[in-house]
């Protein structure tokens, strides 16, 4: 459901109150997370139903909140479940929903779901008795000028302790462990405070800071109490909201007016200001205001010429020239104040509901781990692991832009028990590059960063080579030649490229001289003419011109002390005296922390400097790290991206999941807000609904204005807990392109037949818009109800311009997964070895695909050609289950009597998905059957089995073809697996040189092993001709078909 503010700065409030940080929120006039109640109100306090009545509550079954009475608490009867021996209402209690204005009370979440409730003996003590939500922040998405606002969440390890605290001195024990610097806000028990001064007084560790801060309570804290330093930007405690920064209010403009420019004969005022004009809204502030106007109240300004106005009561009477009459000037100046309310902050907000909030949770600060390089995360809350959410998606914020579920990053399960992870994308879905990472520059690597150096600073040191070229004269030798005779080596020469060159220029020779040069400690060392040139003559000697030295240009530098940053890189300009006259810094590196001492590499020294030499220092000010921030209030779907059908004009889409258009509809009777349950973002702005948007429910979303062609979109449907929607599939449907015709009522013959209609789209289950009609048999009755006949598209048509095939999803055909055997069976035989299929197999139309049934054909083998009999053996199994995995081949070796392959599963292959398996490596075992396919090293080999008896297979083309398995060992971190087969001696093979690891390409590999009851038929293949002979193997084929939205 959406939420307002009370006011965001927009209006002003009283005259002490000019900048507000918190607002109530309200639903539709309702407090949202904090209800008051009259528990003395035998009509709110239900006795004999176990009831309290709270219009509008919001609370859902199993909802835990915080009771508070304001005198004595609700009498309980203390042999209700859970309560112990409590005989008032306990603090901490679970919600039971009996309907939308009545709760009932339960110990725990458990009871609350079986609906034990509290029994109520008697009513209260005190009108203002409340409940509040425990999980508010974790319910919300709101946003503040398009920036989705975070809530409140900590560092784990950020924190100090505290020394004293008195009045608003805060002394702690360090104030660089963590740093602390101004307007930082630190937590103390559960009060709040914004830190002011760091070193106040003068002493180092003394902090002044703002009480009572983000709604919490001023309280007293002693000495050893942890100091957490606290991240976010806002906090909601009962019924407000806090906003850290204050919310931009719009422009406010004050114009004084004197007592002596009143005119009460003319009944008018002048000042000098250009903010006014009929109709501007203003409230004045004056210790005796002209008379009948009153202190702090609104008025509305009559301009009657250039700087010469009336006061009027209302906006409508300004307009109609409608003015006060005054009776007197007032006294002294009086202070007109005028608020822009058309550039004040804009704000929107969501509260999302569900059946069960246990699984909302805000993540710990995970800042402090991003290096730029990195792309895994574990996420904490509280410090501790989280678990239960690799399917719920959430809110994550990078620098307080929305991260996309599955575009940007997607959460992991560990394979250690009760640790989720997120995963950033980084370069992985970028179509034109290989997934690389630069360890130089991590701006190219679109992950999160860290200690990006935003400002530094430097000492110009002193004994810098000023880049000077070398002077040098041409020798004419008696053949005609050039020798080189230097006058001055220059200075700050580098080691650049591969060499210097040196010009030849003029003397008419008959053929011309070149050179090259090499330099040392940054002056020439020697020139060497490569083409001597022939033809010059000492009387027309020429002249010669030297590469200048490279510019000091991104320059790298390094550490002076410890350091832990890398890439930072400058630019520099030496002077005439020897020193770093200015400097750009060319690339800010990563990981640097405030403070860090850097010298410069790469520029040559000057020798005579001796001792003198001072070198430059680089000092890092500020850094900047990117922010994250992280809460899950419940499951986000991801829905079709729709931004390919952005054509700057089109308003109207289609919501679509897996290419299919996906209706979304509430029950009768719910108070779910439809438009409220999509997250919609355009160009990473989370749009508004009813004002970027309309979404009543269906399958239709309408922009108010087109959508930009190129924008980005992401659609996100909340989905609660799995509890909470109810997903149904219709067999038979109408498409686009069908026709429809509605026809007279037998129960009222008086209308007559429309014609024939073209369906344009399903805007919902029950409902389709056509083309525009104007023909006969419209009628104006409010209930139409007619027959309606329904013509299936036959033919391919244009609607809307846009092609529509006369396809359907019904006329699909059976797809059945399909393999074949790579061993030969045997009748007793219950293991089944195939070429791969296991992915394949284990998703059928029924939910359960453990054990299904398969047939094995051999096609091959058929008789009775040219006689009256046709036959190919077949064999019906039931009951059968699969395993097996396929990937890449990323490295090979050989001995004298085995080839060993390393096995890797890619990072994108779908076998690593949580819904396929979560398999990521390869589960082979000693003595099972593979087989090795595009291949592109080796020459052929003949595969021996395990136990070196008999021959598995032979490869005829590169490696490819059957092995067995010998035995098998981890690579590393165990994700990669080196699988050793046999095979014959004198194989010839050799890999020297090759490199192996994840990246490298040597082939794939698949494999699957059925396994189920004895086969009971022999069925052969061929497996000494490479990947050839298993091409006519008998195959194996699942009986169900394959899932329609498999791929």
């Amino acid at each position: 459901m959406s939420f307002t503010l009370g006011s965001v700065n927009k209006i002003f409030n009283s005259e002490t109150e000019t900048f507000q940080k918190n607002f109530n929120l309200t639903h539709e006039g309702d407090p949202l997370f904090y209800k008051e109640f009259d528990a003395s109100n035998v009509a709110k306090v239900l006795v004999g139903s176990n009831t309290i009545v709270i219009p509008n509550h919001f609370y859902t079954t199993g909802e835990e909140v915080v009771y508070h009475a304001d005198g004595t608490a609700i009498g309980i009867d203390h042999t209700s479940p859970g309560v112990g021996a409590a005989t008032t209402l306990p603090q901490n209690v679970f919600v039971i929903k009996v309907n939308e204005n009545k709760i009932q009370l339960a110990a725990t979440y458990a009871l609350s779901k079986s609906g034990s409730a509290i029994g109520i003996t008697t009513v209260g003590v005190g009108v203002t008795h409340s409940f509040s939500s425990t999980k508010k922040t974790t319910k919300a998405v709101l946003s503040i000028d398009n920036v989705i606002q975070a809530p409140l969440y900590t560092r784990t390890g950020a924190a100090t302790t505290v020394v004293t605290v008195q009045n608003r001195q805060v002394n702690v024990w360090s104030v660089t462990d963590p740093p602390l610097k101004a307007y930082d806000i630190i937590k103390i028990n559960d009060e709040y405070m914004r830190i002011q001064v760091v070193g106040y007084g003068g002493q180092p560790n003394n902090l002044l800071v703002d009480r009572e801060w983000l709604g919490s309570v001023k309280s007293s804290h002693s000495a050893g109490t942890p100091v957490q330093l606290t991240f976010g930007d806002y906090n909601i405690v009962q019924d407000k909201i806090h906003f850290v920064d204050v919310p931009f209010g719009g422009t406010r403009q004050s114009v004084g007016v004197s007592s002596d420019a009143v005119d009460v004969g003319a009944n008018r005022f002048a000042t000098l200001t250009q903010f006014f004009q009929t109709g501007t809204k203003v409230k004045i502030r004056a210790l005796d205001p002209p008379a009948p106007l009153v202190a702090n109240n609104d008025y509305y300004i009559i301009q009657l010429a250039t700087n010469s106005f009336r006061f009027a009561e209302t906006k409508a009477k300004a307009l109609t020239d409608d003015a006060i009459t005054l009776t007197s000037t007032g006294i002294g100046t009086h202070t007109l104040l005028v608020a822009d309310v058309v550039q004040g902050s804009s704000f929107q907000g969501r509260t999302f509901q569900r059946s069960d909030y246990r699984d909302n949770v805000i993540f710990d600060d995970l800042s402090q781990d991003f290096t730029g390089i990195g792309k895994t995360f574990t996420l904490k809350s509280g410090g501790a692991n989280t678990i239960g959410i690799t399917t719920d998606y959430g809110a994550l914020l990078v620098n307080n832009i929305f991260q996309k579920p599955d575009v940007d990053y997607d959460f992991l399960s560990s394979p250690s028990p009760g640790i989720t992870s997120v995963r950033f994308t980084g370069n992985a879905n970028l179509d034109y590059v290989a997934e690389t990472y630069s360890t130089i520059d991590v701006n190219q690597n679109r992950l999160p960063r860290r200690g990006i150096i935003a400002s530094i600073g430097n000492s110009e040191g002193y004994g810098y080579q000023s880049p000077t070229h070398g002077i040098g004269t041409a020798v004419v030798s008696g053949f005609g030649t050039i020798t080189v005779s230097m006058g001055y080596t220059g200075t700050g020469y580098t080691n650049g490229p591969s060499s210097y060159a040196v010009y030849v220029r003029g003397g008419n020779p008959t053929t011309g001289a070149a050179g090259t040069f090499t330099v040392r400690e940054g002056h020439i060392e020697s020139v060497i003419m490569n083409t001597p040139g022939v033809g010059y003559t000492w009387t027309n000697v020429p002249s010669l011109a030297f590469d200048e030295p490279i510019a000091y240009d991104d320059l790298r530098l390094v550490p002076h002390a410890n350091s832990t940053g890398i890439g930072a890189s400058v630019s520099v300009s030496v002077s005439v005296g020897q020193s770093i006259s200015r400097f750009t810094l060319t690339n800010p590196g990563y990981g640097f922390t405030t403070g860090e001492k850097l010298v410069i590499a790469g520029i040559p020294t000057d020798r005579s400097a001796g001792s003198n030499f001072q070198p430059a220092t680089w000092t890092v000010g500020d850094v900047q790290d990117d922010e994250f921030a992280g809460w899950v209030f419940g499951k986000l779907q991801i829905l079709d991206d729709l931004s390919g059908e952005f054509d700057d004009k089109k308003k109207v889409f289609t919501l679509k999941e897996g290419g299919e258009p996906m209706g979304v509809e509430s029950l009768e009777g719910s108070l779910i807000d439809l438009d409220q349950v999509l997250l919609i973002f355009i160009d990473d702005v989370l749009q508004k609904p009813g004002k970027a948007y309309t979404f009543n429910g269906g399958t239709q979303l309408k922009f108010t204005e087109p959508p930009k062609k190129g924008s980005s979109m992401q659609v996100l449907f909340y989905r609660g807990t799995d509890d909470d929607i109810s997903t149904l599939t219709a067999l038979e449907y109408i498409k686009r392109g069908d026709h429809l015709q509605i026809v007279n009522s037998p129960s009222n013959p008086t209308f007559l037949d429309q014609d024939t209609r073209v369906v344009r789209e399903q805007i919902a289950r029950d409902t389709l818009q056509t083309n525009v009609y104007k023909g006969q048999g419209i009628t104006a009755s409010p209930e139409p109800v007619r027959p309606v006949i329904w013509s299936k598209q036959q033919d391919d048509k244009f609607v809307d311009g846009v092609v529509v095939s006369k396809s359907r999803d019904l006329y699909q055909g059976r797809v059945f997964p399909t393999t074949r055997i790579i061993r030969s069976l045997a009748s007793n035989h219950t293991d089944i070895y195939t070429d791969g299929g296991a992915l394949a197999f284990k998703y059928t139309e029924s939910p359960n695909a453990t054990d299904f049934n398969i047939r094995i054909i051999d096609e091959e083998a058929n008789t009775g050609f040219g006689t009256t009999t046709f036959s190919m053996p077949v064999k019906d199994l039931s009951n059968a289950n699969i395993s097996g995995d396929e990937g890449s081949i990323v490295g090979v070796g050989v001995s004298a009597q085995a080839v060993q392959f390393e096995f890797y599963i890619p990072d994108n292959s779908p076998i690593r998905e949580n819904q396929y398996g979560n398999t990521t490596k390869t589960g082979i075992s000693t003595g099972d059957y593979f087989i090795v396919s595009r291949s592109n090293v080796g020459a052929g080999v003949t595969a021996l089995s395990h136990t070196r008896a008999s021959t598995v297979g032979v490869a005829t083309q590169f490696l490819d073809g059957v092995y067995q398995v010998a035995h098998i060992a981890p690579i590393g971190a165990g994700q990669t697996m080196r699988v050793h087969v046999n095979v014959e001696t004198n194989h010839g093979l050799v890999f020297t040189g090759l490199t192996s690891g994840v990246g490298a390409y040597y082939g794939s590999y698949s494999w699957a092993k059925l396994t189920g009851g004895a086969i009971g038929t022999t069925f052969r293949c061929t497996t000494d001709n490479g990947l050839t002979g298993l091409s006519t193997a008998p195959i194996v084929q699942r009986t169900d078909k394959l899932l329609l939205d498999y791929t």
